[in-house]
């Protein structure tokens, strides 16, 4: 049970409040500092009561939440002997990420670079 309002009482989880005050029809629920275990299906669950405590109605919905998760930066290494008429493998890989990632390599312009002979 994440959070629950009930006799007047409302008891949470941590990181875990309503968005609107007590008494409102909006039970909106607001999770601060979202982490990936968070992930999962949210039911909200209405029920209405008599003064007696009997049942007189009840009806819920279920949302699913995905937690998505940055690519961690990547990590990239050049092996092999960068020699003419040789092979190399240029690496990148990223460690996590959600969804998955995805890759693109590009092979950027040379910058422009102006040297000067020294002065004697």
């Amino acid at each position: 049970q994440v959070l629950a309002h009930i006799n007047g009482a409302t008891t949470s989880q941590d990181g875990v409040s309503l968005v609107y005050p007590r008494p409102s029809r909006n039970v909106s629920l607001r999770l601060q500092g979202l982490r990936e275990k968070d992930s999962g299906s949210y039911r909200c669950s209405v029920n209405v009561q008599d003064k007696q405590g009997t049942s007189r109605g009840h009806d819920s919905k279920t949302l699913k939440l995905d937690v998505w998760v940055p690519p961690a930066p990547p990590s990239c290494h050049l092996l092999g002997a960068p020699r003419v008429g040789t092979n190399v493998t240029l690496s990148c890989k990223s460690p996590r990420s959600k969804p998955a990632a995805l890759y693109q390599w590009e092979r950027l312009q040379p910058s422009v670079e102006v040297f000067f002979a020294p002065v004697l």
